[in-house]
């Protein structure tokens, strides 16, 4: 039998049970604005018609829903705290509004927003008694490091699929409250404290594409007639619907559909085990910034040695002949 000293507990099965057991799928009735700037309107057809056809959220993305809807509460905290503290002073009120009926009633689209951006401005106090002022509907979007500093403006919202989403949500929210500006809050998810605000106006025409768009999902419903979808090699498999889709994507060259078991196995695994590896490339760079070449040292249970390499380069038509000197760590527990 296992000693206790020796006893191996298994997290990562405890992890996908509680993952697991948050992966819940719900009926859509209406369009939902979060979705609206979809490109695919078989998609957006799917996603009310046939939502139980969904595949399932894989655990690495389920677990970064789960990490935000922890963190959300405490961002709300900072939010307040650093907007009383701001010049001028700002707010963010109103959260989980609803959109109003107007908008659900003729193009049955439905969602609610994370509220509305008020600065305080001492020349309204006059005219009324909090001197509180709105100036648009704002969304608070938490990023990895790796993303947050690549999105600044308006223009590199399109960088990323979902991203890319947030314009249309953010102006069917504005025109939804007849408000004209749109701000969405990036909070960095390494560093709370390190945030920014993204300003943008409404687009009457880029709403109006958004609104169209929803009249045609409205009407391929009423006739259970999936409308024309698209077929891009790049967005089609990130698609939650495209197994049961199953489009024809041109890939420019010859693509093959195979029934492989242990492939699909070894894809899908690889697939759990890339946070994993993502945490271990963080912890190599820190690791290494910790270190000192040439300089062996034991720590703990560990120990590492450093050695010399000399590499010789012969001389070319370019350059003349030349050294250069290298260090090899190896690093093994004691």
């Amino acid at each position: 039998m296992e000693t206790i000293s020796n006893m191996t507990i298994d997290i990562q099965s405890g992890i996908r049970a509680v993952l697991h057991r948050k992966k819940k799928v719900f009926q859509q009735h209406v369009n939902r604005i979060s979705g609206m700037d979809d490109p695919c309107l078989r998609s957006l057809y799917y996603a009310r018609h046939d939502w139980d056809k969904a595949s399932a959220i894989d655990d690495g993305l389920q677990g970064i829903f789960e990490t935000g809807n922890v963190l959300e509460p405490v961002i709300e905290r900072i939010v307040s705290e650093v907007g009383l503290e701001s010049t001028p002073q700002w707010r963010i009120v109103g959260t989980q509004t609803s959109t109003n009926d107007n908008l659900l009633k003729e193009y049955q689209i439905s969602g609610t927003i994370d509220g509305f951006l008020q600065i305080k401005d001492p020349e309204r106090i006059k005219d009324n008694n909090s001197g509180w002022v709105t100036l648009g509907v704002v969304d608070i979007k938490t990023m990895s490091p790796n993303i947050y500093p690549r999105i600044n403006d308006f223009e590199s919202l399109g960088r990323f699929p979902w991203t890319r989403r947030y314009r249309g949500q953010l102006m069917l929210y504005a025109l939804a409250h007849n408000l004209e500006m749109c701000y969405l809050l990036l909070d960095n998810k390494q560093n709370l404290f390190e945030m920014k605000l993204i300003s943008f106006p409404v687009d009457m025409a880029y709403c109006d594409n958004l609104l169209e768009k929803a009249k045609i999902v409205n009407e391929a419903i009423e006739t259970e007639t999936p409308p024309v979808g698209i077929s891009d090699p790049d967005t089609c498999p990130k698609c939650k619907f495209f197994s049961f889709c199953c489009p024809d994507i041109v890939t420019g060259k010859d693509l093959q559909v195979i029934d492989n078991d242990e492939l699909a196995a070894v894809l899908d695994r690889m697939a759990e085990l890339e946070p994993v590896e993502k945490e271990y490339c963080e912890l190599e760079k820190q690791r290494d910034a910790l270190l000192i070449k040439g300089q062996d040292v034991a720590c703990g249970n560990w120990l590492v040695i450093w050695k010399k390499i000399i590499k010789n380069f012969g001389a070319s038509p370019a350059k003349e002949a030349f050294t250069r000197e290298e260090w090899r760590k190896s690093i093994t527990r004691t």
